[in-house]
């Protein structure tokens, strides 16, 4: 885990966001933080992911992102999002409703502007911060239509590349099941596993920390109670009622 002065700049960090804070609604109206910049970016040797755990049938799966690696193949982009001037106060925030550090990691990586326009807000290359994975799913589920259409919408508030807006369009949603059966173990699983969940986010937001992070217990039983939903929904649930993740087949 990096200090939160690691890459402070002279007015403050640089957080890149890559997923649903990239949507304007999102990061400045439901979050209530209020960039000092905002500029288009991309980094350079990584990708964006879908293998963050979420909750099966309802929204399986978060973004966040990785090195691109040898084993990956020839189309694996780079990942490009909305860097935002903060204060680390506003960074600490961040990460606080991010989940206190529970499923992702604060990282810094060097970045570059999209073209010459943000290049006159970050200079050729700069510093971001931002969340990398510590809980992982392999293979990845698949998100919700919900989630998607924040990356979307985000991406075309901050009119990143065409290319990478498409990219971003084609990528899988999470069909709900249809038929009744699955309707019904679906209903079944959110039943019991949301309140579950519910609880683990109330005890996880009041045990943070002054630096935003939830303390290493706490994280340790988080984790634990999302591998067990997880299990049971692998091993019990979902050769039953079928798949919460998107995965089928």
């Amino acid at each position: 885990m990096h200090s939160m002065g690691t890459t402070k700049s002279a007015t403050g960090v640089w957080y890149f966001a890559y997923g649903s804070n990239m949507s304007r609604a999102k990061f400045i109206d439901s979050r209530g933080i209020q960039p000092i910049k905002t500029a288009r970016a991309r980094v350079p040797g990584w990708k964006l992911t879908t293998e963050i755990p979420g909750t099966p049938y309802t929204e399986p799966a978060y973004t966040s992102i990785r090195p691109i690696t040898g084993t990956d193949d020839a189309k694996a982009r780079e990942v490009v999002g909305v860097a935002y001037l903060i204060t680390t106060e506003q960074y600490i925030h961040l990460v606080a409703s991010e989940g206190g550090g529970i499923a992702y990691a604060d990282i810094a990586l060097p970045a570059v502007p999209v073209d010459a326009i943000d290049e006159a807000m970050t200079g050729p290359s700069f510093t971001i911060r931002t969340l990398g994975t510590i809980m992982q799913r392999d293979p990845p589920a698949v998100p919700s239509q919900r989630y998607m259409n924040l990356l979307t919408d985000g991406a075309s508030d901050a009119n990143l590349p065409d290319d990478y807006r498409q990219y971003l369009q084609n990528l899988p949603v999470y069909q709900p099941p249809r038929n009744v059966m699955r309707k019904i173990g679906a209903l079944l699983f959110v039943a019991f596993w949301g309140p579950v969940m519910y609880l683990v986010e109330k005890m996880t937001m009041a045990s943070l920390g002054p630096d935003g992070n939830a303390p290493a217990g706490t994280a340790q039983v988080v984790r634990f109670v999302v591998y067990l939903m997880w299990a049971y929904h692998d091993c019990v649930h979902a050769p039953i009622w079928g798949r919460g993740d998107g995965v089928d087949g």
